[in-house]
């Protein structure tokens, strides 16, 4: 467990010299905007997307992968947003647009960054195939609830370039990742204006023992795709974890087969 003076240290050196929490790559702010509007149509989103020749080929691709492959292979924007909608593709923009925050120059915290967006990949992936077969959930929902989930580590690993002896030490970034993303996550939730469940899926994915009244939400399908990513199959305390239960997932059973593997692959292609 990380020092909290130390947090507070990272917390004030991100104040001090001035990292602002990362901000919505372009081409997810509009093509969000374009799916909430009832007046949009499919050709405005494909526009929007072609004028990012990277983001569209890796949205073909996802299109193409295990998470939504089809009968037939679509080769081409149009048949993309035609098949999936307008508001899966433009929360699959969001998800591939988000790599570009997870940079950084030193070798060290590179790989920090790198670590994290895969782990973020990994959960995401793993928060889709749970809410398609263990809950009514929307299930694209929780692939970018899954992929945002860790978001706040960004800021934390950015000062880390600053700080030498964090370069050389990155368990205790890790660490400080850990305990910082929550509360940096959900400042940059808000920032971006995204609804509620978001900020709440990032406050409480890091609790094991986390439990609420009625059927099975995002925080808990993020909460099992941590633990079944982590292999976890019970709370620190030896108590079962009650978002497994919820959902009716064995965590002695692994998800993880050839399938999931190409989503992953998928999600992380030219990082």
């Amino acid at each position: 467990m990380t020092n909290p003076a130390l947090e507070q240290a990272i917390i004030n050196r991100i104040m001090e010299k001035g990292i602002a929490l990362p901000v919505l790559p372009d081409i997810a702010m509009r093509a969000r905007r374009i799916a909430e509007s009832p007046d949009s149509t499919v050709h405005e989103l494909v526009d929007i997307v072609s004028q990012d020749p990277a983001i569209a080929a890796r949205l073909i691709q996802v299109a193409n992968s295990a998470m939504y492959r089809g009968a037939e292979k679509m080769d081409n924007l149009n048949q993309v947003v035609a098949r999936l909608g307008m508001r899966t593709v433009s929360q699959l923009i969001i998800s591939l647009s988000t790599q570009q925050l997870f940079t950084a120059h030193h070798p060290s915290i590179k790989k920090a960054m790198q670590d994290l967006w895969s782990f973020s990949a990994q959960i995401a992936a793993l928060s889709q195939l749970i809410a398609r077969r263990h809950s009514k959930l929307d299930a694209d929902q929780a692939l970018l609830a899954g992929l945002l989930h860790g978001v706040g580590g960004i800021p934390v690993i950015a000062v880390a370039e600053d700080i030498p002896k964090l370069q050389e030490a990155p368990a205790v970034l890790d660490e400080l990742v850990r305990s910082l993303q929550p509360r940096l996550g959900a400042k940059i939730m808000q920032a971006w204006d995204f609804p509620p469940l978001f900020e709440m899926v990032i406050r409480e994915c890091g609790n094991l023992a986390y439990t609420h009244e009625g059927g099975p939400d995002f925080a808990d399908v993020v909460i099992v795709a941590i633990a079944q990513a982590r292999g976890l199959s019970e709370a620190p305390d030896g108590r079962p974890i009650a978002a497994a239960e919820k959902l009716g997932v064995d965590l002695g059973v692994s998800m993880i087969d050839q399938e999931l593997d190409d989503a992953i692959r998928a999600l992380t292609e030219g990082l």
